[in-house]
């Protein structure tokens, strides 16, 4: 009875979230709270203790408080004018050296962080070209995710495959490098095609000689301090796991020095541009998704998988990509994550002579947990956080349908190329 509540609550959220029937944290944390009300889980406190990434959570405060005060300085707006005058002769151009620079670091730092970063840069470059802003913030958050699959620490999923399967960093750079970058392609020309249009516009070289990057400094010693603060946030997360300080400590960290440092006066200002309503949002989210797990939902999932692609190696790879990245478009990727490591760890005992090794499989799980953050707007924090951005600095809404639409295409052919990628090269 248990697991028919949960999953009529996962799907009237998704519905609403979908049709925008109710606001999105109205309607994840109403499906949480009521969750909870109904005893799905023993123990409520443990349940909030235990299912939401809190880690997560603060690392999502602590960046868009960094971000809040530093881009007072004038950082962004210089870093854009910048990239403009460097990359700047025409669209194509532009989209290209950014969505390449946004895979490229999110395969070594946090997704969200990239995304909280570039995306003010972005809004800085297309507000003074007076072109539009949304093949660009799509293409960055598309590119986060694809990035993100690269290395052992560019999405959380991948950390936890790797200390299962007991890979060493160069051991997944080698086999995910290569298919991250051909993903990161064909999401770029699918893109380039789509807005072609935008992204042909002519920019003109004589109004980009005219901007000063200079001008865009209020103040020599915030931007002195914004500039060190910021080359320490990166290299931090960089080397996280080499000093052992979590992710969320460097953010918040970072967000109240730069705060005590530049905007103390305005720490109630400050601290109201912070995204709370994507917080919650985030909190609902990983209740209804820990209450899946709870309930043995996602545990039922893979025993189906194992009886129905059990028999073949190549066939369960297949299925596993797939899979994952449908679910992940929906679902939180750490708990499916976590509740398939398991499954794929107990295969040789099940089948030891079709499983004898693992590899394609575990590869399979990590690029369909990762790649399927695109599909949907709730797929990844990156994608979520990206759209909040949108509505705070433009005041526009990007429809579940819309986002879905560019979303579910890159993923459907990326999805195509990996399942192409493991079969060459594993089998």
């Amino acid at each position: 009875m248990k697991e028919i509540i949960v999953m009529i609550t996962f799907f009237v959220v998704m519905y609403t979230i979908i049709t925008h029937k109710i606001n999105r944290t109205i309607s994840a944390m109403l499906g949480a709270l009521f969750l909870l009300i109904i005893k799905i889980f023993p123990d409520q406190l443990m349940a909030i203790e235990h299912y939401i990434d809190y880690n997560t959570i603060f690392l999502l405060i602590g960046m868009m408080l960094f971000v809040s005060v530093i881009k007072k300085s004038g950082i962004f707006s210089y870093i854009g004018i910048q990239t403009l005058k460097i990359f700047g002769k025409n669209g194509y151009m532009l989209f290209i050296s950014l969505t390449i620079l946004v895979g490229l670091i999110s395969a070594f730092i946090d997704n969200v962080t990239t995304i909280l970063v570039f995306i003010p840069i972005t809004f800085a470059i297309t507000d003074a070209l007076k072109i539009n802003y949304m093949p660009f913030i799509l293409g960055e958050i598309f590119a986060s995710n694809i990035g993100g699959t690269a290395t052992i620490i560019g999405d959380p999923p991948n950390i936890m495959i790797a200390s299962a399967s007991g890979m060493s960093f160069i051991e997944f750079l080698g086999s995910q490098m290569p298919i991250s970058v051909i993903n990161l392609i064909v999401a770029d020309i699918f893109l380039l095609i789509v807005f072609k249009k935008d992204l042909s516009k002519k920019i003109d070289h004589d109004f980009v000689k005219k901007f000063n990057p200079n001008e865009s400094i209020q103040n020599k010693m915030h931007f002195f301090i914004s500039s060190v603060l910021f080359l320490i946030v990166v290299v931090s997360f960089s080397f996280q796991h080499q000093i052992d300080i979590e992710s969320s400590i460097i953010a918040l960290s970072a967000g109240f020095i730069a705060l005590v440092t530049m905007e103390e006066k305005n720490t109630e200002e400050i601290l109201k541009e912070i995204e709370w309503e994507s917080i919650l949002f985030f909190m609902g989210l990983f209740l209804i998704t820990g209450a899946m797990e709870e309930v043995g939902l996602l545990e039922d999932f893979s025993k189906i998988l194992i009886s129905f692609a059990g028999h073949s190696s190549r066939m369960f790879a297949s299925f596993m990509l797939a899979i994952s990245g449908l679910f992940s478009g929906f679902v939180d990727n750490i708990p499916f994550t976590a509740t398939m490591i398991p499954v794929v760890r107990d295969l040789p005992t099940m089948n030891p002579e079709v499983f004898k090794n693992l590899d394609p499989i575990w590869f399979s799980l990590a690029l369909g947990s990762c790649l399927g953050g695109n599909f949907t707007p709730i797929g990844a924090s990156a994608n979520i956080l990206g759209l909040a951005m949108i509505k705070q600095f433009k005041k526009e809404e990007v429809k579940f349908s819309h986002f879905m639409l560019y979303g579910g295409a890159i993923v459907l052919m990326n999805i195509i190329f990996s399942e192409i990628y493991i079969n060459l090269r594993y089998y």
